[in-house]
């Protein structure tokens, strides 16, 4: 854990003694509870169970509200655990993570993307190896898709943080009314980024005085997940990777698409909302490259998705997993009780619920959750579901503490790129921006 960040939270809210008396989280580390090697996980798991606990979750999302968390995550918990009383600190009110550790009060539970988990988790130092409770519980790590493992293996070094509840991914989606209105095939699964690069050109037009565009990405997203697994920070050194090869040809794959006459932003604004939101308001855009679970904010547009095209020399690879996961904190004093929950939203039963409503699963081999993907959630109502997640996630990279930093300046270089410098020029610059900035977070 950072030293002062550690400092940060012994001084604000009095965790040290929290922090060290977890320490036994470490990989390899006998749990100083149970250890009886006569007694069996199962019986582990029962007086755990059995035992009443508060636990506290916190959510990194916007937007989550006590009754959505409840619904999804908390009432089915306490109808497991009937004997655990389950509270959940929105963020509403300032009640951000520093504030609420600040405040002294102790979460046992955080919920965060991949994306979100260097900036919550790691940032705040509240990461703790849960290595020792998956051993003491006999957990079964094989029952999980095995590059979601693979990424709490990178960023703990070998060790896990956490346990993935929900996936996500990437896909291409489109509004049938504007192809239908130009007399233009739909995409369709198993395209080429050339193919789609043809289709975007096409769908680029004017119209009734009106200027369509072709594509919009989710760029800091799809950098993200991008297919050939070219990481964005060196995790030994803490540099910027954006003149590597690889990261090159994944830039500059996605960014050429705002070279497309007619294709371009206004002022070259190239965040979230200025991608998104145009696909589903003005409907002007025809395509969109988002995250796999986009759909749920496209209100009653017409719209369906096909899978991430293809590099035409990795056939049938798609993009990284993008899974959310449960943290046990490093505060938490309920760590046994806390693994049973985590036990539970793996369990084949509770993902099988949550693939109905349409959250996409975390088991391996889902394709029989997959079938039953959306059933109760008409959003999802004669949509293409099953392209909605690849076959084939991209091995995962590397995650860092520092992805704000690279995010950031990685759509600075698009914007510099998309307003005619070269990219390898503009690539190396931002690399040079991200280390200065990554060596002054290190150093705080």
């Amino acid at each position: 854990m950072n030293r002062k960040k550690l400092k940060f939270l012994a001084a604000a809210s009095g965790l040290i003694g929290m922090l060290t008396a977890c320490s036994g989280g470490a990989a390899g580390t006998e749990p100083s509870v149970g250890s009886d090697a006569k007694t069996s996980p199962a019986a582990e798991a029962a007086k755990a169970a059995n035992e009443p606990a508060e636990l506290v979750f916190y959510n990194t999302s916007n937007g989550w509200t006590k009754e959505r968390f409840m619904e999804e995550y908390g009432d089915p918990i306490a109808k497991k655990f009937p004997n655990y009383t389950i509270k959940f600190i929105t963020q509403e009110n300032s009640q951000t993570f520093p504030n609420l550790l600040a405040a002294g009060e102790t979460v046992d539970i955080m919920l965060a993307s991949v994306g979100l988990t260097p900036t919550f988790l790691l940032n705040y130092g509240a990461q703790s190896d849960i290595s020792d409770l998956i051993k003491k519980f006999g957990y079964d790590l094989s029952r999980l898709e095995p590059s979601m493992v693979d990424i709490q293996r990178q960023l703990a070094g070998g060790g896990i943080y956490g346990l993935p509840v929900t996936n996500s991914s990437a896909a291409l989606f489109y509004n049938k009314d504007l192809f239908d209105k130009f007399g233009v095939a739909y995409p369709k699964d198993g395209m080429t980024w050339d193919e789609l690069y043809a289709l975007a050109q096409k769908m680029t037009r004017q119209d009734g005085g009106v200027q369509y565009r072709g594509l919009t990405i989710a760029f800091q997203h799809l950098m993200f997940l991008n297919q050939l697994s070219a990481p964005h920070v060196d995790g030994t050194t803490n540099k910027a990777l954006f003149t590597a090869d690889k990261f090159v040809r994944s830039f500059e794959n996605l960014a050429r698409f705002y070279k497309i006459p007619g294709n371009e932003l206004p002022n070259n604004k190239f965040n979230l909302g200025t991608q998104r939101e145009p696909f589903y308001k003005s409907l002007d855009i025809a395509m969109f490259l988002s995250l796999s679970g986009s759909g749920t904010t496209f209100g009653d547009m017409n719209w369906d998705a096909v899978q991430l095209p293809f590099l035409a020399d990795a056939p049938n690879v798609g993009p990284q997993a993008y899974p959310n996961y449960f943290y046990i904190t490093s505060m938490s004093k309920k760590r046994d009780a806390a693994f049973q929950v985590l036990d539970y939203v793996t369990s084949l039963d509770y993902q099988t619920w949550l693939a109905e409503r349409g959250a996409f699963p975390v088991i391996r081999d889902p394709a029989k959750l997959m079938e039953k993907f959306g059933a109760s959630n008409p959003i999802y109502k004669g949509k293409r579901v099953s392209s909605l997640v690849p076959g084939k996630f991209a091995v995962p990279t590397m995650k860092t503490r520092y992805q704000d930093i690279t995010d950031k300046e990685v759509l600075e270089a698009l914007g510099q790129y998309a307003a005619g410098k070269d990219v390898n020029t503009a690539l190396r610059e931002a690399a040079e921006r991200a280390d200065k900035a990554i060596a002054a977070a290190a150093g705080k």
